[in-house]
């Protein structure tokens, strides 16, 4: 039992809540188990069943965001996991499900404080289609977020980020998994996977052009050498643009079968690079300057062995930090050039 808790009227319920004890029927019936993480379905369930109140956990230093947003996580992976499974068996999207996924899990993520670091700490998941496309979900909700977009639209951004992808499942998995350098007849097949992402999406009608071209673009490069269409700048989604940065930020920060994940501040550094003439400037500049706050405080490990803090990163330009040692001396970074930091010491398996 917690210990923490409060009885709530329905009215004042809101998604994200964690239900404190058994939500009880008339007969006995267990209509909600305790530990339960309230959704807008569960909410309206509980209005359809006539329950007036519902106990509910008070937050505490025990059930912190970043426990919150692991339990959601973990939850929400299981459901992607099937759905695509679905799709790879059937070759259909059951969109509602995807639009449910996005509504009631993928949205609560985005909102929880600290989602930026809580994604470095999940660890691998034996198939990366599934734990990859949740992630660009989760990132490209957070961007959008930080661009000012209607709630409405961050929904379609987040289901573009979520099936950006989709058409993987039409390729032969030992390609998608092959650890050595594709052939130019295996990279020809992977790069058709956004127009196959895009078609399996034509018969679905509950889902807007502006999704479907997110998806179908989100390889696409401001200088017009992405694929599959060779598209440039204003001839490119802005929901494509925002998706391709979540792409490869998530892309580079997980770690695959054939290599380790790298560390946030190359993954920085790779998109300060691109932004230039591949990814839009502008989405990049905001993405940037919020990623940047996300890494003040992290504890890190340098190549000499020593343990430090990250206490300030000088300028946009400049990604190599100011860290303070254990002894309480700082160091910059960016004048000692022999010292750099080789893996972040805050990361946990925790999902």
């Amino acid at each position: 039992m917690f210990p923490n808790q409060h009885l709530l009227r329905l009215e004042e319920l809101k998604p994200g809540m964690i239900v404190a004890q058994p939500v009880l029927s008339d007969t006995g019936q267990v209509l909600l188990e305790q530990g339960v993480f309230l959704t807008e379905d569960y909410i309206d369930n509980l209005s359809n069943w006539k329950i007036s109140q519902v106990s509910i956990v008070l937050p505490n230093k025990s059930l912190s965001s970043n426990c919150r947003f692991f339990s959601i996580y973990k939850d929400t992976l299981a459901s992607v996991e099937e759905t695509f499974k679905k799709v790879r068996a059937f070759k259909e999207v059951p969109i509602a499900e995807c639009k449910e996924l996005v509504e009631n899990y993928i949205e609560l993520m985005v909102n929880i404080t600290g989602v930026i670091d809580d994604l470095h700490n999940v660890k691998a998941h034996n198939e990366y289609t599934f734990k990859h496309s949740l992630n660009v979900a989760i990132i490209a909700g957070i961007i959008g977020k930080w661009l000012g977009f209607t709630e409405k639209n961050l929904k379609d951004i987040i289901l573009a980020g979520l099936l950006h992808d989709i058409g993987k499942v039409l390729i032969p998995e030992d390609i998608l998994d092959k650890p050595g350098k594709l052939t130019p007849e295996e990279m020809a097949v992977v790069r058709a996977h956004p127009t196959h992402g895009y078609h399996l999406l034509d018969d679905c009608f509950d889902i807007t052009e502006e999704v479907k071209l997110g998806i179908l673009q989100h390889h696409e490069r401001e200088d017009g050498s992405g694929y599959p269409l060779g598209l440039a700048r204003e001839k490119i989604h802005t929901y494509a643009k925002i998706v391709a940065i979540a792409d490869i930020y998530d892309a580079m920060s997980t770690e695959r079968v054939y290599r380790k994940k790298v560390l946030p501040f190359t993954v920085v550094e790779v998109i300060l690079d691109q932004m230039y003439d591949k990814l839009n400037p502008q989405i990049c500049l905001i993405f940037l300057a919020h990623i940047r706050g996300f890494l003040i405080g992290s504890s890190v490990l340098l190549n000499d062995g020593s343990k430090a803090k990250v206490v300030l990163l000088n300028g946009l330009l400049k990604l190599r930090p100011v860290v303070q040692l254990e002894s309480g001396d700082l160091i910059d970074l960016d004048r000692e050039k022999n010292l750099e930091v080789v893996t972040i010491l805050d990361e946990v398996n925790a999902v």
